[in-house]
């Protein structure tokens, strides 16, 4: 059930900030209950995608989801991703200004100020009611063959373009996307943003539409009751030509285009426009005289158009070129079926002779009585007499046939028997022509196979081609950045092993400190005494870190101690035995383990810190280097992108250029189609005609002739 739209505004507290977009708004809406909280929204089910995220359907500044509440009842809930000029205002007056009309068009909406959470911060939405329709463009895919289907709609759109103008609004943005069409086939109008009503007269347009639908000098200040003026002579010409001829939808279009059988192009360039002159030069003289006075007002009237005019009702839904006759030949377009007269008519009576010459049918009769019996006796008895007879048999056959060719029966049999061989030869080619056209029709095919092939394996090899760039260089950016991360890796190594370095450095030199404060004199070492200690002095060891160990040679029956200095050189002291030097390397040991018990197990702050400014400067440079890389990275991303779209764009350019020749040339082999198969089936017609004219002068021979001189009958 259709509701009368209206208007709602519930304002927050909370200041409307910067507009979140349509991937934002995908986000919050995977938790209606957060997204709606404290409104009937929330908790709705949101229609989502393969991937099961909130679907969108993109619009103008706006993203639509459907949602569905609790109680079953569907929306449609519009996220604007950026505010109009008076936004709020308009709505409310056009919510207003359509509540009043009540009519079968129209699609209730509430714009709720309080809308939707997005991050924190409420934002406005226009709540919709659903409704179960596809868009234009979707329903001519599925109907376009159904011409009866697409001339009701014409019809509703034209009366929709009169009720507008009769309650002074204004859509704004008439177009295939905001014309939806029910299964019944009824046409509703949706998308209000731009809509004008009485209320906002003075203000300028919030948008200025479709460029496919409006004319080229519409701008913003043109916002009024007429501002539907151009874009409904766009929507309604295409409705009238698809429901004369639907072969114009796969001749005029390309595939995925966002236009109907007019496209911007067309308006700026008419003239040129191969689109719009298929329609001018059409063999349906409405559609034509149509197509004609809308080249008119783009040629003159571009500015200011006039108001619809559109065919009378009866011309249009009751002709039977809007439904779709049945061609009356083999090959021959719907549009074509009128041009054939499919009268046949009734085969002529026959004729006979009507007027004999006396002295001939006397000159007949006797020759009849003569000739059997007394000129052969007179043959064969008198020579001369024979020569007389034949020269009198002569002379009848003479007068006769004279006579027969001067018998208007057989001037006219004649006449019909010469145009029954040319109607023959005509038809033989007319056929030989059509046979031709079909031949190239076939040609024609494979060739524009060929070439949409050939346009494909282009667009392909473009597409790989940038593919393979495009990996190329992502394998040499992630090859560099492989390798600044080997080096940060390595830098960070480097600085633990110098951190380990400098601490085994510190270790060592507290150890050599702290050895160096236990002196041999003072240390009671037992068996050594003064004497051996001014020996071990004399030899460089005074304290427990002068030396590090000590080794024993055999010298003869005895074994010599002999120390190990600190800087590797080997000593040995005088009168110090090996009993004696195993007791200071334990003393020596004993105090190792006590000062290596106390030693530090990490670097100072200070001592850290200035190994990691040393560091910092290497991994600064490593890591302008990784942005750097990414920088350029980006940047050749661009430069590829840009290239293939440049490419892309030469190609289009391209393949267009060559595809408005074929669509020319399909145009023009089309008709010469039809006119071909016209010709062949009036030059059949004819021929037929022609036979059947020249059997009626099947009594008219000269043996019928003779006939009729002996007898008077035919």
């Amino acid at each position: 059930m259709t509701t009368s739209p209206s208007f709602t505004s519930t304002s927050g507290d909370e200041p409307v900030r910067a507009w979140p977009s349509g991937a934002t708004y995908v986000e919050a809406l995977q938790d209606t209950a957060l997204c709606f909280r404290g409104t009937d929204l929330a908790g709705a089910d949101v229609r989502v995608d393969a991937l099961g995220r909130p679907r969108a359907i993109s619009g103008n500044f706006a993203g639509v989801f459907s949602v569905t509440v609790a109680d079953g009842t569907r929306y449609a809930i519009k996220c604007f991703t950026r505010e109009a000029p008076e936004q709020a205002a308009r709505y409310r007056a056009v919510g207003d200004h359509l509540a009043r009309l009540d009519d079968d068009w129209t699609v209730g909406f509430e714009y709720l100020g309080r809308g939707i959470l997005v991050e924190g911060v409420w934002h406005p939405v226009l709540r919709m009611e659903w409704v179960e329709a596809v868009n234009l463009l979707r329903w001519l895919d599925e109907h376009v063959d159904d011409s009866a289907a697409v001339s009701r709609v014409a019809e509703r759109f034209a009366d929709l373009v009169d009720r507008l103008a009769a309650a002074g609004v204004g859509h704004g943005d008439l177009q295939h996307g905001n014309l939806l069409i029910t299964a019944d086939g009824a046409v509703k109008l949706v998308d209000y943003d731009g809509v004008y009503v009485p209320a906002l007269a003075g203000l300028p347009a919030a948008e200025t539409g479709h460029r496919n639908y409006q004319s080229p000098d519409r701008t913003a200040a043109e916002f009024g009751p007429d501002v539907d003026r151009f874009s409904s002579w766009v929507v309604y010409l295409s409705l009238v030509a698809l429901a004369t001829d639907p072969s114009l939808w796969r001749q005029l279009r390309d595939e995925d285009a966002e236009h109907l059988l007019l496209a911007e192009s067309d308006f700026l360039d008419p003239t040129g426009s191969f689109r719009l002159a298929t329609l001018t030069g059409h063999p349906d003289a409405r559609l034509r005289k149509l197509a004609e006075r809308f080249e008119d007002i783009l040629l003159h009237h571009r500015a200011a158009p006039p108001p619809l005019e559109r065919l009378d009702p009866v011309e249009l839904s009751g002709g039977e070129v809007f439904h779709g006759v049945e061609p009356a030949g083999p090959g021959l377009p719907s549009w074509l079926a009128e041009r054939v007269d499919p009268h046949v008519p009734a085969p002529p009576p026959l004729v006979r002779f009507g007027r004999r010459t006396p002295a001939l049918a006397v000159l007949t009769w006797a020759l009849a009585v003569l000739l059997p019996f007394g000129v052969p006796a007179a043959i064969l008895v008198d020579e001369a007499v024979a020569v007389a007879d034949l020269s009198a048999v002569l002379t009848w056959a003479a007068a006769t046939a004279a006579g027969y060719r001067r018998q208007p029966e057989a001037v006219s049999a004649r006449a019909a028997r010469a145009e029954r061989k040319r109607l023959a030869d005509a038809r033989s080619a007319a056929a030989a022509r059509a046979a031709q056209v079909d031949q190239d029709a076939r040609e024609l095919a494979e060739a524009t196979a060929k070439a949409k092939a050939e346009q494909d394996r282009r667009r392909r090899d473009l597409q790989q081609r940038h593919d393979q760039r495009l990996r190329a260089h992502q394998r040499a950016v992630k090859v560099h950045l492989d390798q600044i991360d080997r080096d940060r890796q390595g830098s960070v190594a480097r600085m633990h092993l110098e951190e380990q370095r400098l601490l085994v450095r510190r270790q060592k030199a507290h150890l050599r400190a702290e050895l160096a404060k236990f002196r041999l004199a003072t240390a009671g070492v037992e068996g050594v005494g003064p004497t051996q200690i001014a020996n071990l002095e004399a030899v460089g060891i005074r304290t427990a870190a002068d030396f590090v160990g000590v080794r024993y040679e055999v010298d003869g029956p005895d074994r010599v101690a002999i120390f190990v200095l600190v800087d590797g050189r080997s000593v040995s002291a005088a009168r110090v035995g090996e009993v004696s030097a195993v007791l200071i390397d334990q003393w020596r040991e004993r105090r190792t383990a006590e000062v290596e018990a106390a030693r530090p197990a990490a670097l100072t702050p200070v001592e850290q810190r200035a190994i990691r400014i040393r560091f910092a400067a290497e991994r600064a440079a490593l890591d302008d280097e990784h942005k750097q890389v990414l920088v350029e990275a980006e940047a050749k991303f661009g430069e590829l992108r840009a290239e293939l779209r440049a490419e892309q764009v030469a190609l289009a350019d391209e393949m267009k250029t060559a595809n408005t020749a074929a669509a020319h040339t399909r145009v023009d082999h089309d008709r010469a189609v039809a006119e071909a198969a016209v010709r062949l089936e009036r030059a059949e017609r004819a021929a037929a005609e022609g036979v059947t004219r020249a059997d009626a002068f099947r009594p008219v021979t000269y043996r019928g002739y003779l006939r009729f001189l002996l007898t008077g009958r035919n």
